[in-house]
């Protein structure tokens, strides 16, 4: 008799496919909780980035490139850097409109840091939340995530890190230019990407979140970088 056939006999099918092993659950108070929101590459980073800075006719930027994986990785850094990019350009612009004064002292507004990361991470963290609690009570059909919003809110707000650059340039018109067309370009990612799950009519919340973003822009540029002329004694 052969024994290894009998202990064959006794031991169990392989299976063809392989056992899925549940992912571990972590508590929201660990660090590995919140490390899948951090999980993305250079390149899908600039991707979402390109997107939001060119957007494209016709396509959905939040189907596109953000459901599939949201991150809060980007929306960070560009928030920070945007406060340090308005900070420093609000600087600059304060001293070119100055410098030609030679009896006015310049100093350095080192408010304008604490000043900017208070209204920008305000805006592109909390306001998507207040947002995605209205709408869920008032539709409670809209099926986007706050993580799907707090993304798209803060890849949108990319396009003013160069416009902030540019307002340096003491233009008056180019600075309302520049306004307008970092609301133009940041506003249509927004809106085109959440209409689809507003319901239908969704105007009334279209009309809110364009006068907030447009307030949004006009703040950053009246506050930071249109600089009051110098009252002489």
């Amino acid at each position: 008799m052969d024994f290894r056939t009998l202990e064959n006999e006794n031991l169990p099918p392989l299976s063809s496919t392989p056992t899925e092993v549940p992912l571990p659950k972590y508590p929201i108070w660990t660090v590995e909780y919140f490390q899948k929101y951090f999980d993305v590459t250079s390149e899908d980073v600039l991707e979402r980035i390109r997107g939001a800075l060119v957007p494209t006719y016709g396509v959905n930027y939040l189907q596109r490139y953000i459901r599939a994986k949201p991150d809060v990785y980007g929306p960070f850094w560009i928030c920070l850097t945007l406060v340090f990019s308005i900070a420093i350009s609000g600087n600059v612009a304060n001293y070119i409109q100055v410098a030609a004064d030679h009896d006015y002292h310049w100093k350095y507004n080192f408010h304008a840091v604490s000043s900017a990361a208070t209204a920008i991470f305000l805006y592109a963290w909390l306001l998507p939340l207040m947002l995605w609690a209205f709408v869920k009570y008032k539709e409670p059909q809209f099926n986007l995530s706050y993580l799907e919003l707090l993304c798209l809110y803060g890849y949108s707000l990319s396009i003013f890190v160069p416009i902030s650059i540019l307002w340096v340039i003491q233009i008056n018109w180019l600075q309302w230019l520049l306004v307008a067309a970092g609301t133009l370009v940041s506003g249509y990612v927004i809106v085109f990407s959440i209409m689809p799950s507003l319901g239908q009519k969704p105007f009334a919340f279209i009309f809110l979140i364009t006068i907030l973003h447009l307030f949004m822009g006009t703040g950053f540029m009246l506050y930071f970088f249109h600089v009051p002329p110098i009252q002489k004694s």
